[in-house]
């Protein structure tokens, strides 16, 4: 009685995303808002009181000029408002009395000097409050860049201060990866869940924080030919992590049934289909996967459908499988793949004496493949 013969095929299982579905670009680390702050009005820095590194709050000191000249003249401008307004005082009580007594161009006259000076004031309250440098926000004093006592203009630069409780990273994304990533997209939301941007920092191996997608151009750099996107992401509680540092972005491009597996897995039908044998790991019997494929990279296929995470798949002899076909794992030499998935191997049962070397090598095992094909087709 003729029994069919089981085949002895290599098996790969699938898991693990083909290579050019992650994407990295490189990029520094910056506060999310950066403030170079100067004074409204020149003069000569009296004091610091916080230092480099400091944490403060919105509207914290942070630097202070010698007020004491634009103090003087809001002194004035206060005597002059306080005559302006005495004399339109006068004027007013006069006519009050004695009507007639003032003139109405004298009152008048008055009245717009008030006006000047009270605008007079205003504008030396201003000057004088103007000599108190605060924190726009939440943040840290970053750096100085002056010293104490140093004379400096209206407007020069004395102090950056940043806001670092969330942190900011522009990237160069090439044109080819801006335009796939882009596709069906409609809001930075929707770009952001897509693509499940990391933040990996040099300095901290083996960590990634998530990111979010809060900007990207729509013009290319002329010279370079990339667009710039702009990514934020928390300020981690446990690690020091400061603009400037180095880091890298990744994403993953399309992950959705987007499997490498070596390239011997696929075949195509009549018609040009490609498909795949799939092994019933319960059953070792092999079913036809139509499958869609995507990028060749040296000797691994990218599918892009018909395949998913866990799947076992024939790698050898696929061609004389058949629908329904009885299949074992065949012995191979243990060696480690390109990607982080592997193919499966065991040795043969101690009472089978299976050369797997004729089996795969030798011509004489394909001549006993094919009568084994043979026997059953009969």
């Amino acid at each position: 009685m003729e029994t069919t013969a089981v085949r002895p095929i290599k098996i790969h299982t699938v898991g693990s995303l083909r290579p050019s579905a992650i994407r990295e670009y490189p990029g520094t680390i910056r506060a999310y808002q950066t403030a170079q702050m100067g004074f409204e009005v020149a003069g000569r820095v009296m004091e610091f009181p916080v230092r480099e590194g400091d944490k403060l709050s919105k509207d914290d000191v942070l630097a202070r000029l010698d007020a004491r000249d634009y103090e003087a003249e809001l002194n004035v401008a206060q005597a002059n408002l306080a005559k302006a307004q005495a004399d339109l005082a006068r004027s007013e009580n006069t006519n009050k009395a004695l009507p007639g007594a003032v003139s109405r161009d004298t009152v008048e006259s008055d009245i717009r000097s008030a006006k000047v000076y009270e605008s007079k004031l205003a504008i030396a309250q201003k000057a004088v409050d103007d000599t108190v440098l605060r924190a726009p926000f939440d943040g840290v004093m970053a750096r100085k860049l002056v010293e104490d006592f140093a004379n400096v203009q209206a407007k020069e630069p004395v102090l950056i201060f940043q806001d670092t409780s969330v942190l900011e990273i522009e990237v160069a994304v090439p044109e080819r990866d801006f335009v796939r990533r882009q596709a069906n997209v409609e809001t930075r939301e929707q770009l952001t869940e897509r693509l499940s941007p990391t933040v990996i920092i040099s300095s901290l191996p083996g960590r990634e924080f998530p990111a979010a997608i809060k900007e990207y151009a729509t013009t290319a750099d002329p010279v370079t030919r990339t667009f710039a996107v702009k990514l934020n992401f928390d300020n981690p509680d446990d690690v020091n992590v400061l603009p400037g540092m180095t880091a890298r972005v990744r994403i993953v491009v399309d992950p959705q049934s987007a499997w490498s597996v070596p390239v011997t897995a696929a075949q195509a039908d009549e018609n040009g289909q490609p498909y795949v044998w799939k092994v019933d790991p319960a059953s070792m019997t092999v079913t036809k996967s139509v499958v869609q494929l995507g990028e060749l990279s040296g000797d691994r296929v990218m599918l892009t459908g018909g395949v998913e995470q866990g799947d076992l798949v024939a790698v050898s002899g696929v061609a004389l499988l058949r629908e329904g076909m009885q299949v074992r794992r065949m012995a191979e030499p243990e060696t480690e793949p390109q990607d982080a998935s592997k193919t499966e191997t065991v040795l043969p049962e101690p009472d089978e004496k299976v050369d797997a070397a004729k089996e795969t090598d030798s011509p004489e095992a394909g001549d006993q493949d094919a009568a084994e094909e043979g026997a059953a087709a009969q």
